[in-house]
């Protein structure tokens, strides 16, 4: 074996080690935001904000009621908004791949595809009123069911 041949060996092992180091670091990476948006789940504010609008959603079972609800009282409606906003800022964070799937999906279920399910009225709403919304929210609320489909069925 000839200097060439040991310096593209040395080049190739350096390429191979690189490599290796990004895929860790990526997933290291995964898994410290999926625990961030676990612990920002258990944050006081959005504790409150989730406690109002679980009252909401209680507080009768026709939307147009709850619609008008929120009509008449804006802090309540900036409740309704900030929750949706936190479901649909995890939903990006897993399109974009900055989430561990497998995590995220046992993390975020059933929370979820619950909260896409009762909110679902609300978003179709607001999408009416002109705001693209909620597209991410429904995919990964998909993902995770199809997710633990799956698993149930290999059980």
């Amino acid at each position: 074996m000839t200097l060439n041949n040991f310096a593209d060996l040395g080049s190739v092992l350096g390429i191979f080690f690189v490599v290796i180091g990004l895929l860790i670091s990526i997933r290291q990476f995964q898994f410290s935001r999926t625990i961030d948006y676990m612990r920002h789940l258990c944050d006081s504010s959005v504790i409150n904000t989730r406690a109002k609008v679980d009252a909401w959603l209680a507080s009768s079972e026709d939307d147009s009621v709850r619609l008008q609800a929120l009509e008449n009282d804006y802090e309540l409606h900036a409740h309704v908004k900030a929750f949706l906003s936190f479901c649909n800022q995890v939903s990006i964070a897993y399109r974009f791949g900055t989430l561990n799937n497998k995590m995220a999906f046992d993390i975020w279920f059933p929370l979820i595809p619950i909260y896409w399910e009762r909110l679902h009225f609300y978003i179709l709403w607001r999408r009416a009123n002109g705001y693209p919304i909620g597209y991410n929210f429904e995919k990964f609320a998909r993902d995770i069911r199809a997710f633990q489909n799956a698993k149930n069925k290999s059980r």
